[in-house]
């Protein structure tokens, strides 16, 4: 796989093998676009201020998405906080992160007929290979007894409000697993926290629209 983005994990995790979502495009929508926003406080990028999001580091990253997250960031002249920037950035979130990797390679975009009529695309990895080491990677997290890295820690967390737990394919009652993620996910950084947060009050927002 190519950088090791959380939003690139996110939209992994979000398939099964055959390419199929398996949860609503919305809440992944919301998730793309908090895991955007962690990658760029994990890498230093912006920083949590006062509540709001501000750059500390606009230098150009190559990836498009990034780079318009921090140009929009850097331009806001408004006390946004990570809630709103969620909600700005889940709009078109899935299909943009799905030309991206169809590009890179990571993905293949197919088409097939759902009932026999309905035309449906699927994103089927790629390499299974990057599908089963970021499970593996999960399961480690979620099961050792060591914290997790910050990366890992941010990921426990929105695997749990996108409820992606199942792409884990461990054998623990869900509600056992969630709170395991949920521990893992306590570890991270405040302000990740922050911005996990923002995209479970985003998802729930859509979910009862």
């Amino acid at each position: 796989m190519r950088g090791g983005s959380l939003r690139d994990a996110i939209f992994l995790l979000a398939h099964d093998e055959d390419g199929r979502l398996i949860v609503a495009e919305p809440a992944i929508c919301a998730g793309l676009a908090g895991a955007t926003l962690i990658d760029l406080l994990l890498g230093r990028r912006v920083a949590v201020v006062n509540g709001r999001l501000d750059v500390i580091d606009s230098a150009v990253t190559g990836d498009p998405e990034t780079d318009a997250a921090l140009a929009a960031i850097a331009a806001d002249t408004e006390p946004t906080g990570p809630r709103a920037w969620v909600s700005w950035l889940a709009a078109g979130a899935y299909e943009r992160a799905a030309e991206t990797l169809d590009r890179a390679g990571v993905i293949r975009r197919t088409t097939v007929r759902r009932l026999g009529l309905l035309p449906a695309t699927r994103c089927v990895p790629a390499n299974i290979e990057d599908l089963v080491r970021l499970r593996s990677r999960l399961r480690y997290g979620v099961t050792s007894t060591q914290p997790p890295d910050p990366a890992t820690a941010a990921l426990c967390g929105l695997v749990r409000v996108l409820r992606l737990h199942s792409a884990l394919l461990l054998s623990m009652p869900s509600a056992e697993l969630l709170d395991a993620l949920a521990d893992k996910a306590m570890t991270a950084d405040p302000t990740v926290i922050q911005v996990i947060t923002a995209v479970d009050s985003v998802v729930s927002a859509a979910t009862y629209r």
